[in-house]
């Protein structure tokens, strides 16, 4: 998710590699070629059914995915791979009601364009839509979550174009974010036999995923790049550790104003790993734009001033910066992690005021809740935990921790010791580590600061195992659209477990009934004042809970060289390259069709 995720994605950056300043430099206007420079390089690539959610694949997959609908920059809905937006006015959604009145199901009709058609030149037809379903609801396949989709039906019209999804019980975002996904069901069919077969009657394990992997790794990695894409533009090579690049794909039906000849024509990816490499890189023009995963925000601010070449945006996103807390396993029993009261000392114990001003000039609001305030449904009046190492403190004796000889609370022979890790070569999460360091030793919790490449740290054994023990305290970051907002970030279910095959996003481990109740209900409560009140609850129960560190929402900084056209976002598109096909430089005659906002 061209594919719009609409579920949570992880933003974060990786490890320094071979600075990559000493290579040569790649044209941009002169060829109508575009450059990226980027601090994360994806696992995979063009995965349909997203189970690697990592934020610099979901941009990087813009360029290559179509999807039947999209949403612009207004976060209103535009036709894609469909001829037409359903919609209640022209019979494509429809309310499903009982007797009584209540909505029980709702569906959404599309005609596929007649000129829809994969990169290879074979037709994008119903077949597509239903494949990514059968997966997609299959047990055996690592999905972040299969919700809405796990009792929708697909029914075929009246040719290979068309087709109705049809949701039972309802889907409260169908009219807006209903569409399924698609995938390539002829290129992908003897490796989907195949997993099949070796994992027949198999319930989720590390043995059925390994297979999962294998048959995903022949559609999707530097080895085996994409067989067929559907969007503007496909890959055509990846050297890991240092580029993708990909070309337009003349078989998209979509044009520019133009023509498809005025508009970039080739793009690379360049994997800069370490965010000061990458600020040399914009500075001696070795890249024409930076990705949204790039530079932290200081060096954004820094490439602001006396700037002429490159114009520096920060636009509000809905990116929701954090810390989870490992409530899983025994060493958080044994810290009493897995409960709130010790988390909230925590929360207690850090100035978060004085730290987004010190690093952000004070324009990346703190946060209390995970729900964005772009959110119709964000609690303004939610606990906010201001600083107060007293209480603090208080709360720790009060769960029977006491300062031994060296300051460190200490109970039964045990120290309140944490393990603190992000993803390295992040200089300003550097800095936040350490600056919460500082504080938490100020009421005695010792933290250790161990940071890990994103292979590592997002990895299949990391944060999603937190029982295995290998971490406390995790930052990073979660991306998500405000328009459908269902509080399924912490949902218990979400648990990554073995028996789930670790697919889901609830890394802290935390589970409460009453909260599962209620996210529940929101989900098929289509009256917006009740709903409200709904995630009012869920959010005071949240902050009560503290499952999670919460720091602050980010305003996304990037950068772009002057002339660039058509490469923005909003908190609705996500990333500058939801409008793939228009990307261009006004140089080479592509014409502007929408501008960057901050």
């Amino acid at each position: 998710m061209k594919e719009v995720s609409l579920k949570k994605i992880l933003t974060l950056s990786a490890l320094l590699l071979v600075p990559a300043v000493l290579a040569p430099a790649l044209a941009g206007p002169s060829n109508n070629s575009l450059v990226v420079g980027t601090s994360q390089e994806p696992p995979n690539i063009y995965d349909p059914w997203v189970t690697n959610n990592l934020a610099i694949s979901t941009e990087i997959n813009n360029w290559m995915g179509a999807g039947l609908t999209g949403l612009d920059n207004a976060g209103k809905l535009y036709a894609d791979m469909a001829t037409t937006v359903p919609t209640a006015a022209n019979g494509g959604y429809k309310l499903i009601k009982d007797a009584s009145g209540k909505v029980t199901g709702n569906s959404l009709t599309y005609t596929i364009r007649p000129d829809a058609k994969w990169s290879d030149g074979s037709q994008i037809t119903t077949a597509d839509f239903e494949f990514w379903l059968m997966v997609q609801n299959d047990e055996r396949v690592p999905v972040p979550d299969r919700y809405p989709y796990e009792n929708a039906k697909i029914t075929r019209g009246a040719n290979n174009k068309t087709f109705t999804i049809t949701f039972n019980p309802p889907y409260l975002f169908a009219d807006q974010a209903g569409a399924p996904g698609v995938a390539p069901s002829a290129s992908m069919k003897a490796g989907w036999d195949a997993f099949n077969a070796a994992t027949k009657g198999q319930k989720p394990s590390d043995a059925v995923n390994e297979q999962w992997i294998k048959f995903l790794n022949q559609f999707t990695t530097s080895n085996n790049l994409p067989k067929v894409v559907a969007g503007p533009f496909k890959p055509t090579a990846w050297r890991p550790g240092n580029s993708l690049t990909m070309t337009r794909n003349t078989n998209y039906w979509r044009k520019p104003s133009g023509g498809e000849s005025k508009y970039v024509q080739t793009v690379t990816y360049r994997f800069i790993p370490n965010t000061n490499t990458l600020k040399v890189n914009v500075l001696s023009g070795q890249v024409d734009a930076l990705a949204t995963v790039g530079l932290s925000f200081d060096q954004a601010i820094d490439l602001q001033r006396g700037q002429r070449k490159f114009s520096t945006y920060f636009v509000p996103g809905s990116v929701w910066e954090h810390i989870d807390i490992n409530t899983r396993g025994q060493k958080a029993k044994d810290l009493q992690l897995d409960t709130p009261g010790i988390r909230q000392a925590l929360l207690y114990a850090i100035d978060r005021p004085s730290l987004v001003k010190a690093l952000f000039q004070g324009k990346q609001p703190v946060s209390n809740v995970f729900i964005n305030p772009l959110a119709t449904v964000y609690k303004k009046d939610v606990e906010e935990y201001k600083f107060d190492p007293a209480k603090a403190k208080a709360l720790f004796a009060a769960a029977g921790w006491t300062p031994g000889s060296d300051g460190i609370l200490q109970k039964g022979g045990k120290k309140f010791s944490l393990n603190f890790g992000t993803t390295a070569g992040n200089s300003v999460r550097e800095r936040v580590q350490q600056i919460l360091q500082a504080q938490w030793k100020a009421v005695g919790v010792q933290v250790n600061i161990q940071n890990y490449p994103s292979s590592v740290f997002f990895g299949a054994d990391f944060l999603s195992k937190g029982e295995s023990g290998k971490w406390d305290l995790a930052m990073y970051a979660w991306t998500s659209n405000p328009i459908f907002e269902e509080g399924d970030l912490f949902k218990g279910s979400g648990v990554p477990t073995e028996a789930n095959g670790y697919s889901g996003q609830n890394n802290s481990g935390w589970i409460n009934a009453d909260y599962d109740k209620l996210q529940a209900q929101g989900r098929t409560e289509f009256t917006p004042a009740a709903r409200n009140k709904i995630f009012d609850q869920m959010q005071t129960i949240w902050a009560k809970n503290v499952p999670s560190l919460p720091l602050y929402y980010r305003v996304n900084p990037y950068i772009q060289a002057n002339g660039l056209a058509n490469y923005d976002f909003s908190a609705y598109t996500l990333y500058p390259t939801w409008d793939a096909y228009r990307v261009g430089w006004t140089s080479k005659g592509a014409v502007s069709a929408h501008k960057q906002k901050e």
